[in-house]
């Protein structure tokens, strides 16, 4: 049994990642002790058949193995609504225990190339370059980066998050995962194990995944235990993401980000702006502070306060990566459809958000989004 064409798209996303994601760590066998997250309920651990408990010791034992990854990723995103795919590629890049980077770029599509993926109209769905965007996590911070706009948002990573979380990043999967903390995250089916392939289905337990995606797929290799494609059930069902992973490579001596010759889990963000009124504080030790009377006293140490949260800026996104980044938040999302698009560019992107950009919203309150429509369907 091969992955079909739908296999081949934009992974969990978080996609993955968003990512693959993200991802691997020893430090998360640690934590299976800990109590279950705020969204999580606890579960009875599913008995599973023995081929599948083998294989999940199997992936768990080989990630163990991994301090570093890299490679290259084709992301194939499907709407099935307006049957349209879009295509880009990129680069990975992992360093244990919690950094990840993910680039991504639109393909240029060739005047007149269709998907490979049928139409309901006879034909096939048409063939759109994806956006161009990085993910990247230090540790302490993940950056959302829109290269098309040069704009970035920063988004704090709790202390009590930090390390073992790096799973919940956009490209889940991709680094491997403990078999305990697999069986207690989803419902998980074996669909195909062969000498050159293992499918596993995995239906999210926690209300978090569950609003990312409604059913992964993951394509392993059985002799790297490697994640070798990764596929993505929007929640709706309606849309998809598949992430083909090729030249991966483990454990490398030195992570070198080829374009700028520097740590890549390090964002090179002059000339871009920052949005949505996101604070972040990079650190969370004590800063020296002189007091002001008199100026003889010693420094007084004053703790750096937690960073604060507002509603960010989603105008000028499309509705996927929007609703993702909300909901991410820990915020709920409600998409409205709104004025025709004036440009093609702009379908089913958003133009207006309640509450406003940069307003104080609690988690768990909906904000709602207003997007373009397509002015073709909208004369129907």
């Amino acid at each position: 049994m091969k992955l079909k064409p739908v296999l081949l798209q934009s992974a969990l996303v978080f996609t993955c990642c968003t990512a693959a994601g993200l991802l691997l760590c020893n430090q998360l066998s640690q934590a299976q002790g800990q109590q279950p997250a705020a969204n999580q309920v606890p579960q009875v651990e599913q008995q599973l058949p023995a081929a599948l408990e083998q294989i999940l010791k199997n992936w768990e034992n080989e990630s163990a193995k991994i301090q570093k990854l890299e490679g290259n990723h084709l992301r194939r995103e499907y709407d099935d609504v307006f049957q349209v795919e879009k295509k880009s590629e990129g680069k990975f890049y992992y360093e244990q225990p919690d950094k990840g980077r993910i680039d991504i770029s639109g393909m240029k599509i060739p005047e007149g190339a269709k998907s490979d993926k049928p139409n309901d109209k006879g034909g096939f769905y048409a063939l759109k370059p994806g956006q161009d965007e990085r993910w990247i996590c230090d540790g302490k911070r993940i950056f959302s980066i829109d290269e098309n706009e040069k704009k970035y948002e920063v988004y704090p990573i709790p202390l009590e998050r930090r390390g073992v979380n790096i799973m919940e990043g956009p490209l889940p999967f991709l680094f491997g995962m403990p078999a305990k903390v697999a069986k207690e995250r989803y419902f998980l089916k074996l669909l195909v194990n062969t000498p050159e392939q293992i499918i596993i289905a995995a239906k999210p337990r926690r209300k978090a995944d569950a609003a990312n995606y409604r059913e992964a797929k993951i394509k392993l290799d059985p002799k790297t235990y490697l994640p070798a494609a990764v596929q993505l059930i929007h929640p709706s069902g309606k849309q998809s993401t598949v992430y083909i992973f090729s030249d991966v490579v483990a454990n490398k001596n030195r992570i070198i980000d080829r374009i700028w010759g520097t740590d890549p889990f390090t964002p090179k963000l002059a000339g871009y702006r920052l949005e949505g009124k996101v604070a972040a504080v990079p650190e969370e030790k004590k800063v020296e502070r002189p007091v002001q009377q008199p100026i003889q006293r010693p420094v007084q140490q004053v703790p750096v306060q937690q960073a604060t949260f507002k509603v960010p800026n989603m105008v000028g996104h499309d509705f996927q990566s929007a609703e993702a980044l909300l909901q991410k938040m820990g915020f709920q999302t409600k998409v409205w459809p709104g004025d025709p698009a004036d440009e093609p560019r702009l379908i089913h992107h958003v133009y207006q958000q309640v509450p406003v950009p940069g307003a104080t919203a609690k988690k768990g309150q909906t904000v709602h989004l207003k997007l373009y429509i397509d002015p073709n369907k909208a004369k129907d």
